[in-house]
């Protein structure tokens, strides 16, 4: 076996010092930017929609510091009311408070950072009626959201016509159509605890109507709705008219609160959703595949989606 390990080791090295490096060039398209939405409609709330534009993936955004007296609207608590940034931080933020800290931060990078489109012109019909949305600021702390236009009107629960939108700018302009379905109540939410352990677990029931296909996506959150514990999506293709458990594992201590959501939303949403994941954990991976996120946006990228929902709270006692 010695014999041939100088030779081996010889050849080892041989690879070793050669130049196996090499520039390549290539000739990248120039990339067109496109609108890119992301918008619900959620009976009672205002309507709202972020509009910004799509990046090649080698550019880089350009960062636009807010000017601290900009009025901004903030929902809250059920509650929207315009203030200047500074004041909104000031009100909503409490000394020691980090998670508010890391979500305003965060609602201040995302506006800095994303390439907002300002001249647009943003129109969500339904039932024949328009309504214009208006450039702004607008937080949404109980849905973790940013958007830059806005209109006061909240829908009613109409299940039955089909909400559109329209965004014109540059010469570019993306459509959209979504629905509102009937929310699903839940049957009951109970907790249990671990023979060994003083931790709960929570466990949700609902009822799958058999005679539609559907498609849910349930949140459990803790403590408020800024902290997310679960958050998936899936259809009815295993349980089709069953009674439906989601559930949590033994993580809360007595005195805990627990919120738990439950949206009945359309198949696009769902694959949005599911796609939009897989994109997320495949970018920058050089082992996983491409992933093209399933859009209802015509003319541009994004979501435009309603939003039917129950939620309910627990407290572990």
């Amino acid at each position: 076996m010695t014999k041939y390990l100088i030779p081996m080791c010889c050849v080892f090295a041989l690879i070793a010092a050669c130049d196996l490096e090499r520039d390549i060039d290539i000739n990248l398209p120039e990339y067109q930017s496109e609108i890119v939405v992301e918008s619900y409609v959620e009976p009672g709330q205002p309507l709202r929609a972020l509009i910004t534009e799509s990046l090649s993936y080698t550019e880089l955004p350009s960062p636009t510091p807010l000017d601290e007296n900009v009025p901004v609207t903030v929902s809250a608590d059920g509650q929207v009311f315009t203030l200047p940034l500074s004041q909104i931080e000031a009100l909503l933020v409490t000394p020691g408070d980090t998670l508010a800290e890391q979500q305003f931060e965060g609602f201040k990078s995302a506006i800095e950072l994303l390439g907002l489109i300002s001249d647009a012109t943003v129109t969500i019909t339904h039932g024949g009626t328009s309504h214009t949305l208006e450039e702004g600021i607008y937080f949404d702390f109980d849905n973790i959201k940013v958007y830059n236009y806005g209109n006061p009107f909240t829908p009613s629960t109409d299940y039955n016509e089909d909400f559109s939108i329209e965004v014109n700018s540059r010469e570019r302009t993306a459509t959209a159509i979504t629905q509102l379905f009937t929310p699903v109540p839940f049957d009951s939410i109970v907790y249990s605890f671990d023979d060994s352990d003083t931790l709960a677990a929570v466990q949700t029931w609902f009822t799958d109507d058999p005679t539609m296909d559907n498609y849910y996506r349930f949140m459990l959150h803790s403590g408020q709705l800024g902290e997310t514990d679960q958050d998936f999506s899936v259809n009815d293709r295993f349980f089709n008219g069953d009674p439906v458990p989601f559930g949590s594992n033994f993580e809360f201590g007595i005195g805990d609160t627990a919120i738990v959501t439950l949206y009945h939303i359309d198949e696009i949403y769902h694959d949005f959703l599911e796609t939009y994941e897989e994109a997320f954990f495949a970018n920058g991976n050089p082992f996983a595949q491409p992933v093209q996120i399933i859009t209802n946006v015509e003319g541009g990228l994004g979501i435009f989606a309603g939003l039917s929902y129950v939620r309910d709270t627990v407290i572990i006692e």
